[in-house]
Formats: C-alpha cells, structure tokens, sequence
C-alpha cells in the first residue's frame, strides 16, 4: 500500500497530510469523501521527512528494488515495451503486458506506472516517482519519446545503452573473478598455516633454539608468527576501516571528486579506469544526439551517468561553457577530458563542423571500448601469475625457514 502526501481546503482551512490507498485514485476518492477541495496530492517519495517522520515502508520498498531488480531484467521489459508500441499496442496495455511477465518487483513498479498514466501523469514523472532504479538516462530518453512521439525508438535506445554498459561491467567482472577466487583460497591456506602448521613449527623450533643460533630466515619466521598473533586483530580490522573511511569520504562531493581523480592516475587500473568512463560518456552522449536530445539536456544526462566525479564534474563545466554559446569541443578542451580522450576531442571538433557528432561520439566510444577490453585482458593475465608468485613465495619462505632450522638442529646433535 503506498502513501499519498495531500494538501486539502475544508471549512475554509488548508490541511495537510498524508494517506495511506493502493492508487492515486482511491487516494483522491478516499479524500472527496471527507469533504473539502483538493489542492495536490503526490505520492510520498522514499525516506521522504513529513513532519519530521521518515516514510519506512517506502525506504524499505526502494532499497529492495535497488538490490534485487537487475539492468538486464530492465533492459527486457524496455525491449518489450518498445516490440508492443511499435506494433501499435497503447501505452497502457503494453505496461500491463509487459508487467504480467516481469520479476515479482518490477511487475508491482509496472502496475503502479500504469495506474499513474491511466490518471494522466506522464512517463517521466510516473517514472522519477516510482521507477528511480531505471536510471537518470532511460528517465530523460522516456521523457523525450513522449514528447516528440518516438517513444518505442527511445526504450529501444535505452535497453540498447543498457546492454552496452552490462557488458563492460560483465567483461571486468569475468576479468577479475579467477585472480579473486585464487586469492580467497590463498588466505584460506595461509589462516591454515597460521593457526595449525606454524604452532608446531614454532614449538619444534623453540627447542633447538636453546642449544643451536637459529638462521635468519628462520627468526624472521619467529618474527613474523608472534607480530601476527599480536596484532592480527587490527591486521584484519585495518582493510575494513581503510573501505568504511572511503565510502564515508566519498559522501562528501568535493573529496568525493578527488578520490575518483586519484583512481585515473593509478598504476595499471588509472588507464582502465579512464578507458571504461570514456566508454560511458561517448556512448551515452552520442546515442542521446542520435535520438534527438538537445545538446545542453544530453551534457546534463551525461553528468547523472558517470560514476567517476570528476568525470561528472567536467561535464558540469562542459555545460556551462555551451549554454554559454561555445562549441562543446572548446568546452571540452577547457577540462580534463581533454586529456583524458584526446581522440573523442579531435573527433568531435571535426564532426561538429560536419554534423555527424552522434556518429563520431559513437566511433569514438567503440575505441574506448575496444581499449579497455585490452587493458582487462592485460590485467587479468598480469594478476594471476603475480598472485601466483606472492602466495607461492609466503609457503615457500614458510618450508624454507622450517627447513633451515631442522638442518640447524641437525648439525648441532652431530
């Protein structure tokens, strides 16, 4: 059941309150029913404050969407919404269709857009109340649909940007996935040797070393053995401090900003890293031209997309200077992404000149995409081996040093 902020005029007073229905309509009807004009009514946004309570039902309904609706189960029912209005199928129909046969959560999004569009809303409203999960892009490509009557072209263009940005998550993920598999399993084997093998090794070794000078190698050992039962604690507490202050820091926009300008510089991952944001912004930006977006709407959207910050606030400045009446290759030339993609730079001043920027941004993207496909390859074969060699060394030195001692030992009794 959600709940409906309203605002009424009875008896010559203005109140204000909230409501709890299954619709706007039965929201409106409820209301009519104790008397009175109606002023606005809206449905109450998640964890919105009125009067100072937090609406936890909604903030609940939002983060499970969040987590368990899928771009991919979303890029379906856009491909599917865009098959039904081609065919001539009405809006309402084809959210209802479409609805029936989606995941148990979208299907309650669909039928809760559906009834705010059987009431006269538009998509784009309907769609920032109740489908936020959607994103800011798909939200702005709707929005223009409706307006210019391209709707089914703009959920085509939607899913299409949706797919493109799956894959390249998808890519990095399969990247990374063995070298993260091997390292768990390398923990595992070192807590193993830590609190089982290592004991022994050390009891053993404390005998001999009242009689026998131990090897280096091996009071490194006996160095290493009492610092971790130390301080092993704070060993397994330092990472998770270390990720709880950055995501506590990135709250905070201008440092926010700053962390994600550092990761562009990082040894090996800063060129992925740039290559996967150059990606996002040729492709999105380039894509919204094609379907007809204003420039200045599609900078915006390009800037609710990026991930990276600064990316985001380059964009910003980007803006600025084109609302200004610059070209965007001069605004982009006054930022960092000049730098960053100087090839989606040279393109498109040429292609501003041509009119073929939505093609060039297009190219330009299928480079960085292509580049950035190479990079994780690279990395991904430069992990393994590394992770290889780390582990490897830490049991080798372990075998080495027990060894050592043993053979210490063993000349002392001869």
């Amino acid at each position: 059941m959600a709940k409906f902020q309203y605002k009424i005029k009875k008896d010559g007073l203005v109140k204000t309150g909230v409501i709890n229905a299954d619709s706007l309509h039965l929201a409106s009807v409820e209301l009519r029913k104790q008397g009175g004009v109606i002023l606005s009514i809206r449905n109450l946004p998640a964890g919105e404050v009125v009067d100072g309570v937090v609406d936890k039902s909604e903030l609940f309904r939002t983060v499970m969407e969040r987590l368990f609706i899928f771009s991919s189960q979303i890029e379906l029912c856009l491909r599917q919404l865009a098959s039904l209005l081609k065919a001539g199928v009405p809006i309402l129909e084809a959210l209802s269709a479409v609805g029936e046969q989606a995941p148990p959560l979208l299907k309650k999004i669909y039928s809760r857009l559906a009834e705010k569009v059987r009431h006269g809303y538009s998509m784009r409203k309907s769609l920032e109340e109740d489908a936020a999960c959607f994103g800011n892009v798909t939200i702005g490509l709707i929005s223009v649909g409706e307006t210019n009557g391209t709707l089914d072209e703009m959920f085509r263009y939607s899913a299409d940007l949706m797919e493109r940005a799956r894959k390249v998550r998808s890519q990095i993920v399969q990247a990374f996935t063995y070298p993260a598999i091997v390292m768990v399993v390398a923990m595992g084997v070192g807590y193993f040797l830590v609190v089982h093998v290592l004991p022994k090794i050390i009891a053993f070794i404390s005998k001999q070393s009242k009689a026998v000078e131990l090897p280096m190698p091996t009071k490194i050992l006996l160095w290493a053995n009492d610092f971790i039962w130390a301080y092993g604690l704070y060993l397994v507490l330092l990472p998770i401090i270390l990720i709880a202050a950055y995501f506590f820091a990135r709250k905070t926009p201008s440092v926010c900003e700053r962390i994600d300008y550092f990761l562009l510089y990082l040894p090996l991952l800063g060129k992925a890293y740039r290559d996967h944001s150059n990606t996002m912004w040729c492709r999105t930006l380039g894509a919204l031209l094609r379907s007809g977006v204003g420039v200045l709407t599609a900078l915006e959207l390009v800037e609710g997309v990026m991930s990276n910050q600064h990316y985001a606030a380059q964009f910003r400045k980007v803006h600025g200077m084109v609302k200004q009446g610059d070209s965007i290759s001069k605004g982009i030339r006054n930022t960092t992404l000049a730098k960053f993609c100087p090839m989606a730079l040279s393109m498109i001043a040429v292609s501003e000149r041509s009119g073929s920027l939505d093609t060039s941004l297009l190219h330009a993207a299928d480079y960085s995409e292509e580049q950035l496909s190479r990079r994780v390859a690279m990395l991904g074969k430069f992990i393994e081996p590394a992770i290889f060699i780390v582990i490897g060394g830490i049991v080798g030195f372990i075998y080495f040093a027990f060894f050592l001692a043993m053979l210490a030992a063993t000349h002392s009794a001869v």
